[in-house]
């Protein structure tokens, strides 16, 4: 310790000292003379600061009255809502209730998506990069956008907005740091809930917050433990609180981003040592074998914020009130927090921020809102249907006043940086250990918000064991995006095998043109219905098989289509409840100059039920036909491998009519990812049996041919799509090891 750090020590306990002989006797808030201002600085660091919880707890029960808050991180977010005049019961239920998982999901809220994305969300990766609109390559600035977190806040802080946080019951600090200017930032006015998403905009996983014209992110890179802000507004003696974790002892055979967190660590210590030497009280919770993302034990954390105040209460002696001065005190400061509605009549709705999206686009996407009442969570669901328009990094909103003194909501949009052209990345890849490996990959790219009613334009590339390309212009007829007219081409070469008696006996080499047209409508965001009109160019090689028994050469082919899909699962890989439908119907004609007329239908459906909290149900059929039609040789159901008949290979078994009948399992199981990844959300174990065949006529048809089977092993749901490792077999075929990343299910 330094000499003026033992000295400033020294006199804090001089003066304690004399606080304590006389308190019992004449407490200065009786007397009325004046009381030392207490300041009181939360640090960052991450769920550790949940223990913040505790340490207010505590102060509290030892009538320690708190006249200023500055907080950083985490310590803002605590911070602010006791300010903002929260009593400690609804502070601690608060943070308790806080929805850490969704706030961290990186899929975002699957009942908010449209049918379309919901669609995509199932073949493609969750990352994705653009080009700006000077064509600059650009990615998104965190993994996660930040939006849950801000509506959680928005919930919290009662849609406090002022013109200066020292008008709060406790008046207030949230530090960020400017990365224009490399400067600490105060935020110390506006919306409460901006200004603590500003103080966590922690570097690579949080999106950093405009305010101000600044650019902010989490303050504990340059200000973790703020002192000297706490100092500046005016605190007598500052009691600091420092939750920040000790850094980890690395190698150099560590990855560089191990190397590049340990050293934001290093700068993060650095600076919250330097504060420490400036406070007059320091409390440090044992929060040893807690991490900065241990969010769900933060029960756990409030009690270690608790027990570390109460361990050093001797230092809080001379600066505790009467019961009674306490009391009175603390419900004057709880009379001053602003009062806000919770239910609101918006006469106005208005947008600002958006450039590139029309206005009547986002009107469109609302219900509507006029003349009707609105509560948090109402307002909550709207910003989210706005979020799923799929062009926005961040949607805040106010409840404001126009001049003639009418409510309001307004939506301040900020629309993504690294648009307005995007691109999306999949990927499938899967094996059975034996002769060979099957990889597919999937280059998306998307333009959106072309004209007023949001046109996208969309096209694909697809490279692998098949290959292909796919261009669509998807054109909303309506600013609710209900009707829609969509155009579209693809070309695409791949390999389908010529079955007989079930088995395969040729295989074509296929290259086929197509140029079509589709009309639809949407249903809500759960289900969309397609018909139109589809030219297609085939031609047809023999990779294998006797060429004098099989045709080939040059087709063209009419067609009408028919699609219609459903989709109310809650979740992409892991459902736990809800229903998928899918319908299409082929119809070629020759009286429409096609070179081939037949009737092509499939039909599928799946239900999850959940069963407990730890155990899914879920059943699925699939149903493929020719409608009594002879189809071409090259038009075959396959239904082999992971996805329906396990025990054989993919395109071992098929025919012009298939059947496949399943029931799965979903378990999470206690315990499971202490062997595996860290979030158990993520990981299940899955059990499949079902029941199948292929057939050549309608007359083969006989459920005693159905051959029966299971899949069962372990799927984990990783960015890149499921990963899934296990073993499956079918009557007939033998037992395969299957490893698949991609699109599973």
């Amino acid at each position: 310790m330094s000499f003026f750090s033992f000295l400033r020590v020294f006199i804090l306990c001089i003066f304690l000292c004399l606080a304590t002989s006389t308190s019992s006797a004449t407490p200065a808030t009786e007397t009325g003379a004046a009381r030392p201002k207490i300041g009181l600085a939360l640090s960052g660091g991450g769920a550790r600061g949940i223990a913040h919880v505790g340490v207010l707890e505590a102060l509290e029960e030892l009538n320690v009255p708190i006249d200023y808050i500055a907080g950083t991180s985490m310590g803002s977010i605590v911070g602010g809502l006791y300010a903002s005049g929260l009593s400690i019961q609804e502070l601690r239920r608060s943070v308790e209730d806080i929805d850490w998982d969704r706030i961290f999901n990186l899929k975002g809220d699957r009942d908010q998506l449209s049918y379309r994305e919901k669609q995509n969300q199932r073949r493609l990766f969750q990352f994705e990069f653009g080009l700006d609109e000077d064509y600059g390559l650009t990615a998104p600035s965190g993994f996660v956008g930040g939006q849950d977190l801000f509506l959680a806040l928005k919930r919290l802080t009662r849609n406090i907005n002022t013109d200066d946080f020292s008008k709060l019951p406790i008046p207030f600090r949230a530090v960020a740091v400017d990365v224009n200017t490399a400067e600490v930032y105060w935020v110390e006015k506006g919306d409460l809930a901006l200004a603590l998403r500003a103080s966590m905009a922690v570097p690579f996983a949080f999106a950093p917050v405009e305010i101000d014209g600044r650019l902010l992110v989490d303050g504990g890179i340059l200000n973790n433990l703020p002192v000297d802000v706490v100092k500046a507004m005016g605190a007598d003696i500052v009691i600091a609180i420092n939750i920040s974790a000790p850094l980890e002892e690395i190698k150099s055979s560590h990855s560089f981003l191990s190397v590049a967190k340990q050293s934001l660590d290093a700068a993060l210590i650095q600076n919250t040592r330097r504060a420490l030497e400036n406070a007059d009280i320091v409390i440090t919770p044992n929060l040893e074998g807690y991490g900065s993302t241990d969010f769900k034990k933060g029960t756990e954390m409030i009690a270690k914020g608790y027990e570390a105040v109460i361990k050093k209460a001797v230092l809080f002696e001379g600066l505790k009130l009467t019961p009674t001065a306490y009391a009175r005190e603390r419900s004057a400061l709880i009379a001053k927090a602003p009062q806000t509605p919770d239910i609101i009549t918006p006469a106005f709705i208005k947008f600002t921020g958006n450039k590139r999206t029309n206005t009547g686009v986002l009107q469109g996407k609302l219900d509507d809102l006029i003349g009707h009442q609105l509560s948090v969570e109402d307002i909550e669901k709207e910003t989210t249907r706005l979020m799923s328009l799929n062009e926005f990094e961040q949607i805040t909103y106010n409840i404001e006043q126009n001049e003639r003194g009418q409510t309001g909501l307004v939506f301040h949009v900020r629309e993504k940086a690294w648009g307005p052209h995007y691109f999306r990345l999949g990927l499938n890849v899967r094996t059975t250990f034996d002769d060979k490996a099957e990889f597919t990959a999937l280059f998306r790219h998307e333009r959106l918000n072309i004209n007023r009613f949001g046109a996208e334009w969309v096209t694909e590339l697809s490279v692998g064991e098949e290959y292909g390309l796919f261009t669509e212009f998807y054109q909303p007829l309506d600013y609710r995006r209900r009707f829609f007219i969509g155009p579209y081409a693809r070309f695409e070469r791949f390999f389908a095998s010529v079955f007989e008696h079930k088995r395969g006996v040729a295989e074509y080499d296929l290259g086929r043109s197509q140029l079509g047209i589709d009309v639809g409508i949407n249903f809500g965001n759960v289900a969309e219905l397609r018909t139109g009109f589809l030219r297609n160019h085939i031609e047809a090689d023999l990779r294998i098989g006797d060429p004098d028994l099989l045709p080939t050469g040059s087709l063209e082919e009419n067609l009408l289509t028919f699609k219609f899909g459903y989709d109310s699962l809650d979740d992409r890989i892991f459902p736990r409840r809800g229903t998928q439908i899918n319908i299409a119907g082929e119809f070629y004609d020759d009286s429409i100059d096609s070179d081939n007329d037949y009737q092509k239908t499939t039909f599928g459906i799946r239900r999850a039920f959940p069963v407990n909290r730890r155990f899914t149900l879920m059943t699925n059929a699939n149903l493929f036909t020719f409608l009594r039609s002879t189809p071409p040789k090259y038009e075959n159901f396959s239904i082999g491998g992971i996805n329906y008949l396990a025990g054989y290979p993919e395109g071992d078994i098929g025919g012009k009519h298939a059947l496949v009948l399943q029931m799965a399992g979903l378990l999470n199981p206690a315990g499971l990812t202490k062997l595996l990844p860290p979030d158990s959300n993520n990981v299940r174990l899955a059990g499949f049996i079902h029941a199948g065949n292929a057939w050549d006529t309608y007359q083969d048809i006989n459920v005693q041919d159905l051959l029966y089977g299971g899949l069962g092993g372990l799927v984990w749901d990783t960015p890149f799509g499921s990963f899934f490792l296990g073993a499956g077999y079918t009557k007939g075929g033998r037992v395969n090891y299957y490893l698949s990343l991609g699109n599973l299910f």
